[in-house]
């Protein structure tokens, strides 16, 4: 996997928050991740999600949208690859959106996984 740029100091900590959710038909799903520490800088490098068909990809950091609306996530969570370079800053919130779009029935797993670090000062 390629490096995150800027890399972490021996200090920061890293941050790697998997999860999963099951979305029905034309259903969506929000995930909130806040820094720890008050006055944080998070850097995230990598925003990996399932990559499934009539889908759509939201990320926003600190209310700002980064990444979609878009039918494909930044990564698939098979890939785990770096989304962004340099690793995109924020210190309120991330939020991941997932839709599923499909009128079919039944249950969709979701996998999510932001990779990053926040940074200690």
């Amino acid at each position: 996997m390629p490096e995150l740029i800027p890399p972490p100091s021996p200090d920061d900590r890293p941050f790697c928050e998997p999860t999963s959710v099951l979305l029905g038909s034309n259903t969506e799903a929000t995930l909130t991740f806040v820094p720890v520490q008050n006055d944080a800088e998070f850097r995230i490098g990598t925003v990996a999600m399932s990559k499934r068909g009539e889908s759509e990809y939201v990320v926003r950091m600190d209310d700002e949208v980064v990444f979609g609306p878009a039918p494909i996530p930044p990564t698939d969570i098979d890939d785990l690859e770096v989304t962004f370079t340099p690793a995109r800053a924020f210190s309120q919130k991330l939020e991941l959106t997932v839709r599923n779009l499909s009128g079919t029935t039944g249950e969709r797993r979701y996998s999510i996984q932001p990779v990053g670090y926040e940074v200690m000062s």
